[in-house]
């Protein structure tokens, strides 16, 4: 009978606090947009199980139980560590990212001074494994008799247990469907997690044409050569999604750059990044190719081709700047911007001064950025920060149109306020120089999303929140015009054409200056699962096909109605699809 009570106290600690802990590890993996921050019955079955299994070790083989619960202090680590990943890299570990992180600089040691990030603007996470080695150390030492030899301590352990598991109920809003359906991660770490398809499978017609990506080499539009030797300004505002102002949105973003683009501008109507994250963002507008990995070509794991768009410009005698509010150095920004080719790059270490803070340091660098211009034409990015998670207004007295505290009006009251920063730093540039002869293109690097389908944030999905961003080109020399859809693919090819500059390598996109542009993209995720993004789908005339491989769901979306694709062959064709499409883009292992 104490050998039993001992087991069922020990089963009880073990399963409490490893509850308790997961829920912790799964807040913390939510703060980047995981889709549940709280257990579901198959995460509480494998606690179980390994609770159950662990307390028999403990009082039946407790020699043995020094390996097993090393073992656990291992695992629950990878767990932790786990989290913070998925946090600052988007990436989970698994036995992939394991092998990686010993084998060279492809996996988790890149990096690895940005991950302490989270821990230093967040110690308590890591009362986390210290709460589970502390757990397991009670339960492999000898407590004394009183404690678990009689009734009052198991009633007592029970009574904790049963108040845990009460108030992980309650964190979960009800018992769900998704409680009883949501897959458990645990497993995952041990798991290789390869996405495979039925290569057999015949593409429809329909499909196939777009299982290799259209790439070409040509700019040439009737409209060739309509801006020559043009100024070119690209504003990308961090995660502005399709919310401005507008008649049929009247309490969306109120935004003054949008009104530059009244007279003499085009406008798209559905205009896509390929994928919601800055950096992979970037890197594909600049290279005209998809990659998911892009700081250092040598080592990466989708290393995707040299950037040659801007070195095209500098061909033609272009000046070439990249102006962030942010640190360009967090997640090996610079190391992209370098092999992009900027002749200069400011972030926000470069920006301080006047004491000016936040997207209002962007202003420090008008008078260099003049300096550096002299009088030959010149293409400036520009790019902010307070609109980037967790979002920050500087002035809320003058921006607090957007009333409430959460994190969708936070971000909406942000972006009017960089919005009207960068807006004042366009009118200053204006003062020092000549802008009449300029392309001016705003849009968003991606979007963001609150909620939708689940999900928060950026990077970890492709729903449209996420994907779909507002595009806005003007020149005097351009006739207004409405443009039905478009990607961050076609931006450096329009301002080839436009400029009239040839280009003789080849390229994913198309000009805007002719609407021959099939209504095909393919989206992905920057998180990764195993050998592919943890999200991807392929967006064909307003119809998404959409696999969530964190879920292992596949599902179609239309006119905002999101559905489950439950038929076998269906689900089979549509990753059979999917699977093809991302190895011809090279965007998975």
């Amino acid at each position: 009978m104490t050998e039993l009570l001992h087991v069922s106290f020990y089963q009880i600690i073990l399963f409490a606090f490893s509850c308790l802990l997961l829920t912790m590890n799964k807040r913390v993996r939510a703060r980047r947009g995981a889709l549940s921050s709280v257990l579901n019955l198959n995460d509480i079955k494998i606690l179980w199980f390994v609770s159950a299994a662990s307390a028999v070790v403990a009082v039946f083989l407790p020699g043995l139980f020094s390996v097993v619960a090393a073992g656990l202090a291992l695992y629950g680590t990878l767990v932790w560590l786990d989290a913070l990943l998925f946090v600052q890299y988007r990436i989970e570990v698994n036995r992939q990212t394991i092998a990686w992180c010993f084998t060279g600089a492809k996996g988790l040691q890149k990096g690895l001074p940005h991950l302490f990030e989270i821990i230093r603007a967040t110690p308590g996470i890591m009362a986390i494994p210290v709460l589970w080695y502390l757990t397991l150390l009670v339960v492999h030492i000898e407590l004394p008799e009183v404690v678990v030899g009689n009734w009052s301590g198991y009633l007592a352990a029970a009574v904790f247990a049963g108040l845990v598991l009460v108030i992980l109920a309650a964190r979960t809003g009800h018992w769900q469907s998704a409680f009883f359906t949501a897959p458990s991660l645990l497993g995952n770490i041990i798991a290789t997690d390869n996405f495979v398809s039925n290569d057999s499978l015949t593409i429809d017609e329909k499909h196939r044409i777009f299982v290799k990506p259209n790439i070409a080499d040509s700019v040439r539009s009737p409209l060739f050569g309509q801006c020559q030797r043009a100024n070119v300004i690209l504003i990308t505002m961090e995660s502005l999604g399709n919310y401005l102002q507008s008649p049929v949105n009247p309490d969306g973003i109120r935004s003054k750059i949008a009104s530059r683009f009244r007279h003499h501008s085009w406008v798209s109507e559905q205009h896509y990044c390929l994928c919601p994250n800055t950096t992979v963002s970037t890197n594909q507008m600049y290279s005209g190719a998809y990659s998911n990995n892009p700081y250092n070509k040598e080592d990466s794991l989708y290393p995707g081709v040299a950037p040659k768009h801007l070195k095209t410009l500098k061909q033609q005698g272009y000046k070439t700047f990249f102006l962030d509010s942010a640190d360009t150095g967090l997640y090996d920004y610079h190391k992209l911007l370098k092999r992009i080719g900027f002749d200069r790059v400011w972030g926000s270490k470069d920006l301080n001064g006047n004491g000016l803070k936040a997207d209002y340091r962007l202003l420090n660098a008008l008078d260099d950025l003049v300096h550096d211009i002299g009088d030959e034409p010149f293409f400036l990015h520009i790019i902010n920060d307070q609109t980037h998670m967790p979002y920050e207004v500087v002035d809320s007295e003058t921006y607090c149109r957007h009333t409430g505290t959460d994190a969708r009006s936070v971000y909406m009251n942000a972006a009017e306020e960089a919005d009207a920063v960068i807006d004042r730093f366009l009118n200053r540039l204006a003062e020092k120089i000549d802008l009449n002869n300029t392309i001016l293109m705003f849009t968003g690097d991606h979007g963001e999303s609150f909620g939708e389908f689940g999900y928060s944030f950026h990077s970890n999905s492709v729903i449209l929140p996420q994907m779909h961003v507002p595009f806005m080109l003007h020149h005097p020399n351009l006739t207004a015009r409405t443009i039905s859809h478009s990607s961050h693919f076609d931006i450096f090819p329009t301002i080839f054409d436009l400029l009239g500059v040839e280009v003789s390598y080849p390229f994913i996109g198309h000009t805007l200056g002719t609407d021959e542009r099939p209504y095909a993209y393919l989206f992905h995720s920057a998180t990764l699962k195993g050998n592919t993004p943890a999200n991807f789908g392929f967006l064909l005339d307003g119809e998404l096909y959409w696999v969530d491989r964190l879920f292992n769901q596949v599902k179609h979306v239309q006119n905002n109605q999101c559905r489950p694709v439950t038929s076998k062959d269906q689900r089979e064709y549509i990753c059979s699809l999917l699977y093809q499409m991302l190895k011809q883009r090279a965007i998975m292992v």
